[in-house]
């Protein structure tokens, strides 16, 4: 099948249709995401990210749906309150585009999301909304940071959650001062051109180094493909398996893991490898043979207890060019 802007657009338009036929109080629906943004496919495989906003409290936050092998669908509910505060949603590093450019919608009900873009979108890209998108992610990376530097012992999952989730808002907080938050696939595709923008373009390197991505050698990484994909099968049939991890959406994750191997950048699995696999083997750790398989990945990938004080050093190295780089930002526009 050949997937093109026209069929997604479709595709999204005819879930609009069934999902109006499901809820009888849905209020806007609005496209998100990669399709919105014009890039969607990695392996030839992609998500079409849609937000339906509810009279009602809706009954579940997201739900993800195969369309295809190669297409998914990815859901997010919003009762109608989270969108009372225009001046939240201005500080809000993830809806950014969509709640500022009319071609997201795809459902409106009395122009009411047009107004919601008219209150967001007008104000959403002024530099004071910017810092103030991108500060309290930096602000609570470096609280993270405090914690991982005390000499407190903490399980090797717990340690490396706590390191990836700072690296990821660090990384992230200067990110956003030039666009939407990066998610999980296009990590570390966008990251570069984002530091680049800011005149910063060591920050890239940084941050690989802070994933131990010179690990990452094509020979190597193909011999963690099957133990992370056990693992991903494994979660999903569990009754509480996380909803980004849905059968649905494996292909998602392993096309892009094999077109960025097949295209030599490697480098360029890490970070949905760790974000994915670490996600997966917490409802599977009392399960040995995914739990082995996951620390074995770790320590290959030097976050072992040994090298955790070199990655509590680097990470706090990180985060002070994080941190001047928002700083001068910040003096740039007198804020």
């Amino acid at each position: 099948m050949r997937i093109t802007p026209e069929l997604l657009q479709k595709l999204a338009r005819d879930q609009v249709t069934k999902s109006l036929r499901q809820y009888d109080d849905i209020i806007s629906v609005y496209l998100a995401g990669s399709v919105l943004d014009g890039e969607p496919l990695l392996g030839g495989a992609t998500d079409i990210d849609l937000v339906l906003v509810h009279r009602d409290q809706p009954p579940l936050e997201r739900e993800v749906a195969r369309i295809s092998q190669e297409i998914s669908l990815d859901m997010v509910h919003h009762h109608q309150a989270f969108y009372a505060q225009p001046r939240r949603l201005r500080l809000n590093p993830w809806l950014g585009r969509a709640l500022s450019t009319h071609a997201s919608i795809l459902y409106d009900t009395d122009h009411w999301m047009e107004y919601i873009q008219a209150g967001v979108g007008t104000q959403f890209n002024l530099p004071e909304y910017i810092y103030g998108r991108s500060l309290p992610m930096v602000d609570q990376a470096r609280s993270l940071w405090f914690d991982l530097e005390n000499p407190q012992e903490l399980a090797p999952n717990l340690w490396f959650d706590q390191y990836f989730k700072a690296v990821g808002l660090a990384a992230n907080g200067v990110a956003v001062l030039q666009g939407n938050g990066l998610t999980n696939r296009r990590f570390l595709v966008d990251f570069p051109t984002r530091v680049e923008a800011l005149s910063r373009p060591e920050l890239h390197g940084r941050l690989l180094g802070l994933l131990s991505a010179g690990q990452a050698t094509r020979e190597e990484l193909l011999k963690w493909r099957e133990p992370w994909h056990n693992a991903l099968l494994a979660v999903s049939k569990l009754p509480n398996s996380p909803v980004n991890l849905q059968p649905c959406r494996h292909a998602y994750f392993l096309n892009a893991f094999d077109a960025f191997l097949d295209s030599g950048t490697p480098h360029l699995t890490v970070w949905m490898l760790l974000e994915t696999w670490s996600m997966a083997v917490k409802p599977l750790w009392q399960v040995q043979e995914h739990k082995s398989a996951w620390l074995d990945f770790l320590s290959y990938m030097e976050f072992d207890q040994d090298n955790h004080p070199r990655h509590v050093a680097n990470l706090d190295a990180f985060l002070d060019e994080v941190e001047a780089t928002l700083d001068g930002y910040k003096n740039s526009y007198g804020l």
